[in-house]
């Protein structure tokens, strides 16, 4: 039985019409990550929003491209030499406030949103070959760092500087992304003129908690009790991931060969967090981070911010930035001859 001719030509019909969607779809995908630019690669002149409040943001290629940009400049400012990293508990912190610890240097906050140690030291290892006169290096701590699952997404690529990627590869397949989750909220954002979270690339390298912050000012108890509602806390840990440690050794052991005057800490645990992974597992962490850094002594600040701690905390990982002053001083010490002191230079 042959198939009848008004079968065939809806057939044909059929995939010319799926070729033309697919095609809509492809050029139309480009346009829109151009755009809206979600994860702020592109020029961010061009975006919809306030540049660097997309949620999304790419701060591994932001920080890094204006670092790139601080040691190219014909006549530049007083050059960078000093670099916060770690985690996004790290992100948080002002590097203004290390003036007194390192008063004749320029801080920067070059730290991730689940930043690893495998990343930061392959980062700093491009920033120094490409020139930044690196002279110190805080970096604070935390248990879950070492066993929280990767998240390797668009919005935490690393700069191609650093991975050896080109570029042209790089930005293509960003035009590529599907992206259109990340999208829509940055463009509902930008539309609606709310603002969650601000990063302060071309300055300080810090990001700011936007919309935690305008909902603390306007009822901390209503805010303390949605983020911290009973039954809601962290209820168990993942397992230790060992070559996490085992990247942390390696970073040690690079600052130390270029004679970077480095100083590591213990962030402040929030009780619930620390009352997961309990005594025995804080214990085995602090004596494997120590291990690493050839059996230094740390500053341990995991219960500073143990007392009144849902007002201090904003969720059960990051502390509050009116806490900064008091970690960086439990991290540091009182002042930079005491910090020096500490870290064994």
């Amino acid at each position: 039985m042959k198939a009848s001719s008004t079968g065939r030509s809806n057939f044909g019909h059929f995939w010319c019409a799926a070729l033309a969607v697919s095609v809509l779809i492809g050029g139309a995908m480009p346009v829109w990550n151009w755009l809206v630019n979600p994860y702020q690669v592109f020029d961010v002149d061009q975006g919809i929003g306030e540049p660097y409040t997309s949620p999304a943001t790419n701060e591994r290629y932001r920080k890094v491209s204006h670092l790139l940009n601080q040691i190219s400049a014909p006549d530049p400012e007083q050059p960078i030499d000093c670099l916060l990293v770690g985690s996004s508990v790290m992100g948080l912190l002002d590097p203004r406030l290390l003036a007194q610890y390192f008063p004749e240097g320029r801080c920067y906050n070059l730290a991730f949103l689940a930043g690893r140690p495998g990343e930061i030291l392959a980062t700093l290892k491009a920033l120094i070959a490409q020139g930044l006169p690196l002279k110190h290096i805080v970096y604070g701590l935390e248990p879950f760092a070492f066993s929280d699952p990767v998240n390797d997404g668009p919005a935490n690529r690393l700069h191609p500087v650093v991975t050896g990627e080109s570029r042209w590869k790089f930005y293509f397949n960003y035009l590529f992304e599907p992206s259109l989750g990340d999208g829509i909220g940055y463009l509902f954002d930008a539309l609606n003129h709310t603002i969650s979270v601000r990063y302060d690339i071309d300055h300080t390298g810090r990001y700011q908690l936007v919309r935690y912050d305008t909902e603390i000012q306007r009822n901390e108890t209503e805010f303390v009790n949605k983020q911290f509602e009973q039954g809601r806390g962290p209820k168990s840990v993942s397992p230790w991931i060992m070559t996490r440690f085992d990247e942390f050794k390696s970073l040690v052991e690079f600052l130390n060969s270029q004679q970077i005057e480095a100083h590591y800490y213990l962030n402040p645990l929030h009780p619930s967090i620390a009352k997961v992974y309990g005594t025995s597992e804080l214990e085995e962490f602090k004596t494997r981070i120590s291990s690493r850094t050839g059996g230094r002594t740390i500053p341990d600040c995991s219960l500073l911010l143990s007392e009144n701690a849902n007002i201090r905390f904003y969720d059960y990982k990051h502390f509050r930035t009116t806490e900064s002053t008091t970690v960086l001083n439990c991290a540091l010490g009182n002042g930079s001859s005491q910090s020096r002191q500490q870290s064994g230079r």
